[in-house]
C-alpha cells in the first residue's frame, strides 16, 4: 500500500489506483467533469514528490499538457496511476486556485493583495493557455482515443452517473466545509534575518 498526500491530506492507495480515484474516494478537492475520460482536464494535479511511484505520462497527457508543464510535474489525475511504493504528494489545480484566491482575500505575511492577484491571474492564464494551445488537433486526438460516444456521455450508465453525483457531492461538501488555508507565518529564522538586515541598514 502506498501513501498519497493530496492537498496536504494523507490517504492510502492500492497499486494501480489513479490519483483521481483516490481523491474522489476521500472527497479531496479535485475536478472530474468528464468522469475520468481524460477529456476535460479538470483533474489536473502537480506532483510535488514521488513522481517515480506514478505511471509514465499517457498519450492523452502528452496531447493536452505541454512538454514543459509535464517536466514541471503536471499530470492528469485520471491518467496518473500508482506504480510504486514510495509516498506521493500532489496538489490539485482546483485546490491551488482556491488557495490563491484565499491569499488574495487574506494575504499571507510578506505578500500583498496586488502580488497575490497577479499570481492568481498568471495561474489562470497559464491554465487557459494549456487548455487552448493546439486545441483543434488535441481534441481530434482525444476523440479518436476516447470515442465520441464516451465524450458526449462520459457516464455510460445511470449507475456511473449516480456515483459521479455522489462523489461530486462529497467533494463539494468537504471543500465547502474545509477552513480557508491559514496564511503561513514567517519562520523565526526569517524574522531574525529581517531584523539583522534592519540593523545593518541603520549602521
Amino acid at each position: 500500500m502506498t501513501t498519497v498526500t493530496i492537498n496536504d491530506v494523507e490517504m492510502e492507495a492500492q497499486p494501480g489506483e489513479r490519483i483521481l480515484d483516490i481523491a474522489r474516494r476521500n472527497g479531496a478537492h479535485i475536478g472530474f467533469v468528464c468522469d475520468g475520460t481524460g477529456f476535460c482536464q479538470t483533474c489536473k494535479v502537480r506532483v510535488l514528490a514521488g513522481s517515480e511511484s506514478l505511471s509514465p505520462p499517457t498519450e492523452l497527457e502528452k496531447n493536452w499538457i505541454p512538454e514543459q508543464r509535464l517536466a514541471e510535474g503536471w499530470r492528469l489525475g485520471c491518467q496518473a496511476a500508482i506504480r510504486g511504493k514510495e509516498p506521493v504528494e500532489v496538489l490539485t489545480a482546483a485546490e491551488g486556485l482556491r488557495r490563491q484566491t484565499f491569499a488574495v482575500i487574506n494575504p499571507p505575511p510578506g505578500t500583498n493583495v496586488v502580488s497575490n492577484v497577479g499570481a492568481l491571474l498568471a495561474n489562470l492564464n497559464q491554465q487557459i493557455i494549456d487548455q487552448v494551445i493546439g486545441y483543434p488537433f488535441n481534441m481530434l486526438n482525444a476523440v479518436a482515443k476516447i470515442g465520441l460516444g464516451r465524450i458526449l456521455n462520459p457516464w455510460q450508465s445511470m449507475e456511473r452517473f449516480s456515483q459521479w453525483l455522489t462523489d461530486f457531492g462529497k467533494v463539494f461538501e468537504k471543500t465547502l466545509n474545509s477552513p480557508a488555508p491559514a496564511p503561513k507565518s514567517a519562520s523565526l529564522e526569517s524574522v531574525r534575518d529581517a531584523a539583522a538586515e534592519v540593523r545593518r541598514a541603520s549602521e
